[in-house]
């Protein structure tokens, strides 16, 4: 899998519309490269729905995948919805919302209450809206306890309780004024 990172071009203006050429020119040269069998899976990361109606309109290989920001705090669920009737997969990073979410009163009551620590709901909270997660840790029984996120639901309560934490906060950057 080879991904666009960013819907723009380091160095210019968001609103530059020259982002948009760049965007399309990029594309071409990885739907050429995946037509080589050089590249058996493309996609894209932080793009919107914008970014992918464009880009859809254009192209002869659709993404296979968008990675994007998705926790509680940035329920992207739009997006989603966009994606998955697309045929792309909607992947989270940042899916502990970098860390902040871990100590969030909301997140801690919802583990304590399922036996679980807060990295796991958060994962979990993010597959049972259907999208993939990638955590991010280097210790191997972080990495071990986040894989353990398949043996337990949220009840529909405990979706909600997380849910209403959404507030549209990107954390990381925001994609979204990228013309």
């Amino acid at each position: 899998l080879y991904l666009m990172h960013w819907p723009g071009k380091k160095g210019l203006k968001p609103a530059d519309p020259a982002n948009r050429t760049l965007r399309l020119e990029s594309w071409r040269a990885l739907e050429d490269l995946h037509a080589e069998g050089v590249l058996r899976a493309i996609g894209v990361s932080n793009f919107t729905e914008a970014h992918l109606r464009d880009l859809l309109s254009q192209c002869r290989v659709a993404p296979f995948v968008n990675q994007v920001e998705f926790h509680p705090l940035l329920r992207q669920i739009e997006l989603r919805d966009y994606c998955t009737s697309n045929g792309i997969w909607l992947q989270a990073y940042s899916s502990l919302g970098c860390g902040k979410l871990l100590s969030s009163p909301v997140v801690t009551d919802v583990a304590a209450r399922n036996g679980r620590t807060a990295a796991q709901v958060l994962l979990r909270w993010g597959l049972q809206h259907g999208v993939g997660v990638i955590p991010k840790s280097t210790d191997p029984a972080r990495i071990a306890s986040n894989a353990d996120v398949f043996s337990f639901t949220l009840s529909e309560a405990d979706m909600a309780q997380l849910d209403a934490l959404h507030t549209g906060e990107h954390l990381c950057w925001d994609p979204t004024l990228v013309a």
